[in-house]
């Protein structure tokens, strides 16, 4: 799985899960209108061909010979994989602004193809764009006004038969709303928070999210939090590299970083970290952000604090959590 472009499209897809945006009425209603009326993406209905991605409400008919993998939500074959992050609670018409393709462009991501549809009779999104190391990701965003969901498919660019196989495989995509998860059963990592207040709130777009006392909120505001996630290891990048591409692309979204601190490695029980504090502003408002990237060989994990009050308090207390993260 390409690490780059995925942090690209996360960059993307989930910079709205801390500050959304109301939508109206008549703004859904004009959406829904300018949906493609050519539905490449039919109605399904769930068959005993299909499997449930873990820790997600989606069920999809597999290509043949990817199996669901141990390191993220979603499927796998060799360096092939289709990855799936639901957000539930969330709101396709709010999240899916940050998600078009000038914002691609922006990204310095190379787009082949990008249309308005509809996916399992909800409005979608789909686009095929370029990864790095030859490779090409076939991108689906859906949902309504309850959740949002983005199915990334990657292969290489040459072949063209998995390609078009993994297309099959996404056209058979069916959401059960009704199906209930836990999404810490299917977590790859464990934080205890039993010492920190920053507690487990809830799964956003497989983003495991904390905050203070484990508040559900649909927007924070200028509340701290924590977000966690996984990706599947990636030889080419380095946790230093990871990091700084977490921040870049984040600087591409009104991020301005004023000072670095704090920088440090280590390794425990095979588990490799690097963790950064990063003071600046953030749409004009100070903020510091605290990353960290841990990794053994089977899986990266990401995190990241955003702090924007009490600065050296919540940092502590961000710090506290995180000091117990261990790897499943």
């Amino acid at each position: 799985m390409n690490i780059r472009i995925l942090l690209v499209l996360l960059v993307v897809f989930v910079s709205a899960c801390t500050e959304k945006g109301k939508t109206t009425k008549n703004e859904n209603e004009a959406k829904e209108t300018s949906v493609a009326s050519e539905e490449e993406f039919t109605i399904n209905k769930k068959t005993s061909k299909h499997i449930n991605i873990p820790g997600t409400r989606l069920f999809i008919i597999p290509p043949k010979g990817f199996k669901v993998s141990k390191s993220m939500s979603g499927l796998e074959k060799d360096d092939m994989g289709i990855q799936v992050f639901d957000l539930i609670g969330g709101d396709f018409y709010s999240n899916g602004k940050t998600y078009s393709k000038e914002a691609l462009k922006n990204s310095g991501v190379k787009v082949y193809e990008y249309k308005e549809m509809k996916a399992n009779n909800y409005p979608a999104k789909y686009s095929i764009i370029e990864g790095d190391n030859n490779l090409k990701v076939i991108n689906l965003i859906f949902g309504d006004t309850t959740f949002c969901t983005m199915v990334m498919a990657v292969f290489p660019a040459s072949d063209k038969h998995t390609g078009a196989e993994l297309k099959k495989s996404l056209q058979t995509i069916y959401y059960d709303k009704d199906f209930t998860i836990n999404p810490l059963e299917t977590a790859q990592f464990t934080l205890d928070d039993s010492s920190s207040k920053f507690k487990f709130a809830k799964a956003a777009a497989s983003i495991m999210m904390y905050t203070i006392d484990g508040v559900d909120k649909e927007s924070y505001g200028n509340e701290p939090m924590v977000m966690v996630n996984t990706l599947p290891i990636d030889g080419s990048m380095t946790l230093r590299s990871t990091a700084e591409r977490i921040i870049s692309g984040l600087e591409k979204k009104s991020l301005v970083v004023s000072e670095i601190k704090n920088k440090s490695t280590k390794v425990v029980d095979d588990v490799r970290t690097y963790e950064i504090d990063v003071h600046g502003t953030f749409k004009g408002e100070k903020m510091i952000m605290y990353v960290m990237v841990a990794a053994d060989y089977e899986r990266i994990i990401t995190i990241q604090g955003i702090v924007k009050s009490d600065f050296e308090e919540n940092l502590k207390e961000i710090k506290k959590l995180t000091s117990t993260l261990k790897l499943k």
